[in-house]
């Protein structure tokens, strides 16, 4: 919506700023190199990509480059190059990949070709002592033994895929040496022949979920390295008493084991990687193994994580997924406390049902929105390929970008995550709750219901806590002040208030007047002014009466299109009421202006013309049907048309378009193309990409 006049206050700024945000916030998609590269087909991706609003990638070596291109050759790298020439003359951004394919530490099998002691080692509990390096004998009569693990790491070429022969092994990433010849291959190679890129165009270096033990390693099997018995024992560990590790029992070397790995993890390669970074200019990005591995985000630049396999699901609800339906706010809070942005490898084999490419426009808006509200700041789509011949279609689908159906609209679906992306930088969250926190212990069930009743909590981690934060029977860290701490089995917080549950916090930070469990709601304060990010979570619309906890004129934004309205609202004992309507997949940012300055033109009432529509023909290679109806209009202010139909709606009037739309109901604006008269609508329904690379069948077309 326009507005109707000028402004220059906080509020209008920040609108600004959020409808037109910079480039930086571009999302960042892993592109899969997975082909027989060619300069000018590289070329020729990325302007299209920087056309359609995405200003960077991930170079991801994928499996599907033929032998000829040896991992780190000369020939390899020299379409490196291409693509970071390319970037920088674009004004693109370009994040390195540190492995062949993941997890990182391997470079392809090098580390381990270099030195076979470099090799993923692990211990085992086995009758045999012959089996490898005896580290005890137990009481039991058995043997804790050292071996390899036989890890392996998915390669780029074919036949290097998991449980195939030449899959190259895992490297032992608890090995200084290891992870040393790790760095010298693969970070010093590019460095060499990019240098003069780093810190400009390059940003940053991705690794992939490290794997101690690798892919594919023997069962039963737990990190191990060179000389670690020494560790353990240093520590006041008995080795015998390994022996818990394999029967599921706990003792204080178990404990002491558990935390000696972590630490040594995070010694070895975390802060090796972190330092080869850091003085380098760049970024160490990517992800750790799981989605609650929250203790060596530290080690980050960019914390991050990895949203795949539809362990998060719509249909699930946004609370579902165990550990990992914390994965969101793992980076997005240990970027709160550490600083910078976080980021998250995104929909990658979000498949629905199990079926190949079977992954709506509504579930890319709902995962978008997930990830958003939860305070992720930088999208990295899994992923763009380079190519879909044969057998590459079919390696962890979908394409989210070029090869699906939405890619010519693509631009709207950037300047979204850009949107996301600007308010949750450089914007501080409001929360007042701590949830105590280490790896692989995030928890999860307790704040299901702050989740539900809009209540903002961070996850702090008890390694992150200096007795100098706690202040005035407050946690002071960063910008971030905590006034109450939930799930603190340590007592490390007893100054500050301990609750238990939902009903010893004692406000929202929205109220409403009837529960609302799919509602999300993120607090933040950006540039001086207090904004609420709103996402619906659920399948059916919101409907409520909605008051924030501070006094103002009210301004609604629809992040998706940008429109912005005036509410209606009503001030009362310090608080400002208000209508919220959010349908379904809508997401909606309510701007508090404070100095209740900023005027907008109020929505309009929708008119919505019912069109009975006609199939007029049907594409069966592209799966798109085109309907047709005609209207006679003597008025045409503020009229709309509502259709429900699968997957893709596209909206023609009088032969202009009119707008597109991913998910139902299908809604578009026409009165700028309408006139008055006869007037001839078309929509076109394009059916999923499940149709075109797969053997199986979606409908498509309208539903009437």
């Amino acid at each position: 919506m326009e507005r109707s006049e000028e402004m220059t206050n906080k509020a209008r700024v920040l609108i600004e700023k959020l409808k037109t945000p910079e480039r930086k916030f571009s999302p960042m998609p892993f592109w899969f190199l997975n082909d027989d590269l060619r300069d000018e087909e590289i070329i020729r991706q990325m302007t299209d990509f920087n056309k359609k609003g995405v200003h960077g990638v991930v170079l991801h070596p994928r499996i599907g480059i033929p032998d000829s291109i040896e991992y780190l050759s000369d020939k390899f790298m020299h379409f490196i190059i291409t693509a970071v020439e390319t970037a920088a003359k674009l004004d693109m951004k370009i994040i390195l990949y540190d492995e062949a394919m993941y997890p990182s530490g391997s470079a392809h099998g090098l580390v381990v070709k270099s030195d076979p002691r470099f090799a993923s080692q692990g211990i085992i509990l086995s009758e045999d002592k012959a089996e490898g390096k005896v580290i005890a004998e137990t009481k039991s009569g058995k043997y804790i033994v050292q071996v390899n693990t036989n890890g392996t790491i998915r390669g780029i070429h074919f036949g290097e895929d998991d449980h195939e022969n030449n899959a190259p092994p895992s490297a032992d990433l608890l090995s200084h040496a290891a992870v040393n010849t790790f760095i010298e291959l693969t970070h010093e190679r590019y460095y060499s022949v990019l240098k003069r890129f780093f810190g400009n165009t390059i940003i940053g270096f991705f690794t992939d979920e490290p794997s101690a033990v690798g892919r594919c390693a023997r069962e039963n099997c737990f990190p191990w390295t060179w000389g670690f018995e020494d560790v353990i024992e240093s520590l006041g560990g008995k080795l015998s008493d390994l022996e818990a590790l394999f029967t599921g029992e706990n003792n204080d070397t178990v404990h002491i084991y558990g935390k000696a790995v972590l630490e040594r993890e995070n010694e070895v390669f975390y802060k090796s990687l972190s330092a080869w970074c850091e003085n380098h200019g760049i970024a160490l990005m990517g992800h750790p193994h799981r989605g609650d591995d929250i203790e060596c985000e530290r080690f980050f630049h960019i914390p991050g994580q990895d949203l795949v396999l539809r362990w998060i699901a719509p249909e699930e609800g946004g609370l579902a997924g165990g550990a990992e339906s914390a994965q969101a706010k793992c980076s997005s809070d240990a970027a709160r406390i550490y600083g910078g942005r976080n980021s998250n490898e995104c929909y990658g084999a979000c498949c629905k049902d199990t079926i190949p490419w079977n992954f709506s426009g509504g579930d890319l808006k709902w995962y978008t929105d997930w990830l958003g509200v939860r305070g992720v700041n930088l999208y990295i789509p899994h992923a763009f390929y380079y190519s879909v011949a044969g057998e590459r279609k079919d390696e962890r689908p979908p394409d989210v970008g070029p090869n699906n159906i939405w890619w010519q609209h693509f631009n709207t679906i950037s300047l979204y995550i850009k949107r996301i992306s600007c308010l949750m930088s450089d914007s501080k969250n409001a929360a007042k709750i701590c949830v105590m926190c280490e790896k692989r212990d995030m928890p999860t069930d307790e704040v299901v219901p702050l989740y539900e009743n809009q209540v903002e909590f961070n996850y702090v981690p008890y390694s992150a806590i200096k007795e100098s934060n706690i202040k005035n029977n407050k946690l002071y860290i960063g910008e971030n002040v905590y006034e109450y701490v939930l799930c603190d089995k340590k007592n490390r917080l007893s100054a500050l208030k301990q609750v238990k549950g939902l009903r010893e916090i004692p406000y929202r930070d929205i109220y409403l007047d009837k529960a609302c469990p799919d509602l999300r709601c993120s607090h933040i304060i950006k540039d001086g002014v207090d904004a609420f990010f709103l996402t619906n979570e659920g399948e059916k619309d919101i409907d409520v009466h909605a008051a924030v906890p501070l006094r103002g004129a009210l301004i609604a934004m629809d992040f998706w299109t940008g429109d912005v309205k005036d509410l209606s609202c009503e001030e009362k004992e310090g608080t400002t009421s208000f209508h919220l309507l959010l349908k379904r997949r809508e997401s909606i940012l309510i701007v508090v202006d404070s100095e209740n300055q900023a005027k907008w033109v109020p929505e309009h009432e929708k008119n919505y013309i019912d069109v009975q529509f006609k199939m007029i023909s049907e594409n069966c290679k592209e799966f798109s049907k085109t309907y047709s109806g005609t209207v006679n209009c003597t008025e045409t202010d503020n009229m709309y048309i509502k259709v429900t139909g699968e997957e893709m709606a596209e909206c023609f009037v009088n032969e202009k378009f009119a707008g597109f739309s991913l998910w139902n109901a299908h809604e578009f604006y026409l009165t700028p193309y309408l006139k008055k008269g006869e007037n001839i609508i078309e929509i076109k329904m394009t059916g999923s990409a499940v149709n075109r690379f797969t053997e199986h069948r979606m409908d498509y077309g309208i539903v009437y």
